[in-house]
């Protein structure tokens, strides 16, 4: 069963339990990675390891998207 065939299952599921439905696959991903990659440079920052200025590109264009 794929990760979309999973979700139409619970959305038709608690609709008929007259339940909010979920959030979408990947709603909270970037949000995730945000937290996960401030976490490693705070990490760093306490070890005393050089740390990069900005976020990944990649990171920061998914943020602003969430």
């Amino acid at each position: 069963m794929t990760i979309s065939e999973q979700y139409a299952l619970d959305v038709w599921r608690l609709r008929s339990q007259e339940q909010p439905p979920p959030p979408a696959p990947g709603t909270h991903e970037a949000k995730l990675f945000r937290a996960w990659w401030v976490a490693r440079k705070e990490a760093r920052e306490e070890l005393g390891r050089p740390v990069r200025s900005t976020a990944p590109r990649t990171l920061r264009r998914r943020a602003r998207r969430a």
